[in-house]
């Protein structure tokens, strides 16, 4: 517990002197995304209904990361509505398949871990796989979203007789220069926490068929690919909000 106190006094320390009054605003803003999160869990274990929380959380979430850092302007707001529609679409494409591919529950590898625990926990795995897709890529999407936002609304006030689709193209193009970095950064991610399960197949003598066709690498593999969509269904959403609501 002393270890990530210090840690989190070093990541206040250089947030303060690398981004000022904003970096402090940030930290704090990671707080209640935190506190916000575990009243998620808390609801979820209380019955209620994974996928409404989950998108209750994503609306409260993302409008403290972006007006409560970035305050409340036509960027800020169309980078919400952005994000919201982007989540809403990404569980709509993502949940059929999900439950389909019956990517839930424990694998066999992590019966010993929960040998201890009771099983009947009257819990929908289904609903919850999608809502820890959803809330893995919330942060990802945010981020876009206010970075092709931000860049538009710069564009805009440098030459405010920019038409509206000339606008929505360059948001575009700003979309696809970080396509492929945050899509590697997605798949980075979940490929870093499945590393040492790799290390564990390895140790177990899994052959390759036996890897690919285990619960948790369809689960991380199902991650990552629902992460790509919805990275890649945030560009255009956002450039579209950004180019009406900025102009």
């Amino acid at each position: 517990m002393n270890i990530i106190i210090v840690l989190l006094i070093i990541l206040l320390t250089l947030m303060i002197a690398v981004g000022g009054k904003r970096g402090a605003k940030s930290f704090f803003a990671l707080c209640m995304n935190f506190v916000t999160l575990f009243i998620m869990l808390l609801l979820m274990a209380f019955r209620l209904d994974p996928v409404k929380v989950t998108i209750l959380g994503s609306v409260i979430i993302t409008s403290i990361t972006l007006f409560y850092i970035n305050g409340w302007n036509r960027k800020t707001v169309s980078s919400l509505l952005s994000v919201l529609l982007a989540v809403l679409l990404t569980m709509l494409l993502t949940y059929k398949a999900g439950t389909g591919a019956r990517i839930q529950g424990f694998s066999y590898e992590q019966s010993e871990s929960i040998s201890s625990f009771s099983l009947y926990i009257q819990l929908n795995f289904s609903k919850l796989v999608i809502c820890q897709i959803l809330i893995g890529l919330l942060g990802a999407i945010i981020d876009v979203s206010i970075t092709i936002s931000s860049s538009m609304n710069e564009l805009r006030s440098k030459d405010p007789s920019m038409l509206r689709l000339k606008l929505f193209f360059s948001g575009m193009n700003i979309g696809k220069d970080i396509l492929g970095t945050m899509t590697n950064t997605l798949l980075f991610a979940y490929i870093g926490g499945f590393m040492t399960l790799v290390i564990y197949f390895n140790e177990l003598h899994y052959s390759f068929a036996d890897i690919i066709n285990s619960k948790i690498f369809c689960t991380e593999a199902f991650q990552a690919l629902s992460g790509g969509i919805g990275i890649i269904l945030i560009i255009p959403i956002t450039a579209l909000a950004a180019s009406r609501i900025l102009k």
